[in-house]
């Protein structure tokens, strides 16, 4: 089903960001830099992480399989990883698209991708959010493009996806509705 999300949702940290905030609005949580250091609540940072993008999409797919996303953290955790890069993003028509179309989102996929994030804050496994990629296969920037031309914008190529206003708007949407400081 195919709601309109306000982010109420819980969720995790990111080390990185497309968002600049000022120091005092950054949760204690967040990594972040100072000179050429990353530091998290005012000590040494030292990032070792893991890539993992199918999380999300297996805890939206089967919720038998969830506890695939508990051992990894586990695992990772044990092996001394404390980061990982993961998707927070599915764009289009496919059954397990987080993002329906502008604006719209699957409840079931954020719930999985909520369950993604405790998961990772159980296990202090900071996140890194990837929110769109360049491939059409997950939607992606494909997708924002193909729904400004739905809507009638004058686009010439994927690459308005950087330039073109409504398709801006579309994405800083996107990332607004999945940002949320504790």
């Amino acid at each position: 089903m195919a709601i309109i999300r306000k982010s109420n949702c819980v969720w995790g940290v990111f080390l990185l960001s497309l968002i600049f905030v000022g120091e005092s609005q950054v949760s204690k949580q967040f990594v972040q830099t100072k000179n050429t250091q990353f530091v998290l609540d005012g000590s040494s940072f030292v990032f070792n992480g893991f890539n993992s993008y199918w999380m999300m999409t297996v805890a939206a797919s089967d919720k038998s399989q969830m506890s695939k996303i508990s051992n990894v953290f586990a695992q990772a955790k044990a092996a001394g990883l404390n980061v990982c890069r993961t998707m927070a993003y599915s764009d289009g028509s496919n059954p397990l698209a987080l993002q329906t179309s502008p604006g719209l989102y699957n409840e079931n996929v954020f719930q999985a991708l909520d369950f993604v994030v405790s998961e990772a804050r159980k296990y202090n496994v900071k996140l890194i959010m990837s929110l769109v990629n360049n491939y059409k296969d997950l939607g992606g920037r494909p997708q924002y493009v193909q729904w400004a031309k739905n809507a009638g914008v004058q686009i010439t190529s994927d690459d308005d996806f950087y330039t073109n206003a409504v398709i801006k708007g579309y994405y800083k949407n996107h990332v607004k509705v999945n940002l949320f400081f504790d």
